[in-house]
């Protein structure tokens, strides 16, 4: 069963046209997808009210920033909840994303610091509620892929 089955051609070229510029104005957008202004801005009120659209974000070059050392840092509990977990890394201003996994680990974290002095502050703070394994990103894909009708 397609669970976008509700989202027709326009809604799909609307949200393509977002994911790639959630800068975009209605009347550009309107001219790409050959719908009226209004009707655009009708649709994308009822795409964030049906959920799809959740928000708009602003991707920082964290770099530019001197937040120059990126790693994941796979976490296994060893003396804190999973509830008590996600409120102490919500809390670390260095964790910039993080999601519940299955395997050896119950966790993964992205942390962004401007030195591995910094980070070793991070890992040792980390250290008091279970293990760590760490890995410097080194490269990768920054901007988010786009969702497309047929998939990725």
């Amino acid at each position: 069963m397609n669970k976008f089955k509700e989202l027709d051609d326009a809604n799909w070229r609307i949200l393509e046209a977002l994911q790639k510029n959630a800068r975009i104005t209605i009347s550009e957008l309107s001219r790409r997808v050959f719908l009226s202004a209004p009707a655009v801005a009708e649709r994308i009120s009822k795409l964030e009210e049906g959920g799809y659209i959740k928000g708009y974000r602003t991707i920082i070059d964290y770099n530019k920033l001197g937040l120059t050392v990126p790693v994941f840092v796979n976490f296994k509990s060893t003396s804190v909840t999973h509830a008590d977990m996600v409120k102490k890394v919500n809390e670390m201003p260095e964790v910039m994303e993080w999601y519940t996994i299955t395997g050896n680990n119950c966790m993964i974290m992205k942390v962004v610091v401007s030195s591995t002095t910094e980070l070793d502050k991070v890992l040792q703070e980390l250290s008091n509620y279970g293990e760590t394994t760490t890995s410097i990103i080194l490269s990768g894909n920054p901007e988010p892929r786009v969702v497309k009708r047929n998939g990725l």
